[in-house]
């Protein structure tokens, strides 16, 4: 969740209008003006180091972390285990009991005073109880709950991701990966299909001698060709990757199960084509603006008519966003895609 601070920063910003106003109607001669112009000034003065001090503050927690970054050209990030947290208060000062803020306090074991704390938030109360919820999900339930939990039955979260191409999806999942998940690259184990001998022999039989490069493997670029101008082709060949990639997918699942994760991320371009979102405990739509996406695709030396025949190739971005149970806007820099993976998290 992100808090934003922007209430005490509007109030600076009301009573240095007011100041202006007020110094716009001078009385009182020459001395009276000096004064008002000394007191516009501070005025100016303390509004800037309040929007400086207040505007660059983000808060986020994850399901393993609470976070606090800072900083307008340099981002100091500052982090507190969930599990490491042994109580976590809201204090509230009078200019925070008057602008309708307060201050929440995260407590660790072995530190004196706190480790953490989130200052001059809205709604401090409804954030304290937000915190103190996902301090007990982390916690997990008592170890005699525990004993009567089937280890069968508790199976990692599963969050399938989509978006258009160059959207980002890596870098949410990248962000995913930070926060304890296992991420599985469905185009990659795809591509990793491709090299089994036994596949390659398929694709032979189907296109010839010419779909296999010198180097012994599979031609991409003349696949592609193939593919992406021929649907019935490429039905065909999912037909053939996506049951031994979903095969291999389980495996990794049951891997994040014994090692602890927090769950796994499924980044897939076909999820929804190939009914791999049936898998999912939920799937998250990354957006971002064409121009930035083509920008991206660019830069791996596509054109702009390659991404348009590609998408064509799949599900409409519209139809994809209405089926997503979350959508993550990725117009930003990386640490403002962190925090509204953080946000997604929390939901």
């Amino acid at each position: 969740m992100v808090l934003p601070r922007l209430v005490p920063a509007a109030i600076v910003a009301a009573i240095v209008l007011l100041a202006f106003r007020y110094f716009q109607t001078p009385r009182g001669g020459v001395w009276m003006l000096a004064w008002y112009q000394w007191v516009v000034f501070a005025l100016v003065l303390v509004g800037i180091a309040l929007v400086i001090m207040w505007l660059p503050v983000q808060y986020a927690m994850t399901n393993v972390r609470a976070l606090s970054r800072t900083g307008w050209f340099s981002r100091v990030t500052r982090d507190v285990p969930l599990a490491s947290v042994q109580h976590v208060v809201m204090q509230q000062s009078v200019w925070e009991s008057f602008t309708g803020t307060g201050t929440i306090l995260f407590a660790t074991a072995g530190t004196d005073g706190y480790a953490l704390a989130w200052q001059s938030v809205r709604h401090p109360q409804h954030v304290l109880s937000r915190v103190r919820m996902a301090l007990d999900a982390a916690r997990g339930p008592s170890p005699r709950v525990q004993q009567n939990v089937n280890p069968s039955l508790t199976q990692p979260r599963v969050i399938g991701l989509v978006g258009g191409i160059g959207a980002g999806k890596s870098a949410v999942a990248r962000a995913l990966e930070r926060c304890n998940y296992l991420v599985i690259d469905a185009d990659k184990d795809a591509k990793a299909a491709l090299d089994r001998p036994d596949v390659r022999g398929h694709l032979i039989s189907w296109w010839g001698d010419a779909i296999v490069s010198s180097d012994g493997k599979v031609d991409r670029k003349k696949l592609a060709e193939i593919i992406f101008g021929d649907p019935a082709q490429r039905r065909r060949l999912e037909a053939l990757v996506h049951p031994i990639v979903r095969a291999d997918r389980q495996q990794v699942i049951a891997q994040a199960k014994r090692e602890g994760k927090a769950g796994v991320v499924i980044d897939a371009p076909l999820l929804f084509e190939a009914g791999s979102d049936k898998e999912c405990d939920v799937v998250w739509f990354v957006d971002a603006p064409l121009d930035q996406r083509l920008a991206r695709v660019r830069s791996r030396g596509w054109s702009d008519e390659e991404l348009t025949r590609r998408e064509a190739a799949q599900l409409s971005l519209d139809e994809k966003r209405n089926r997503s149970g979350v959508v993550i806007v990725n117009d930003a820099d990386l640490a403002t895609l962190e925090i509204r993976v953080a946000e997604a998290l929390a939901m």
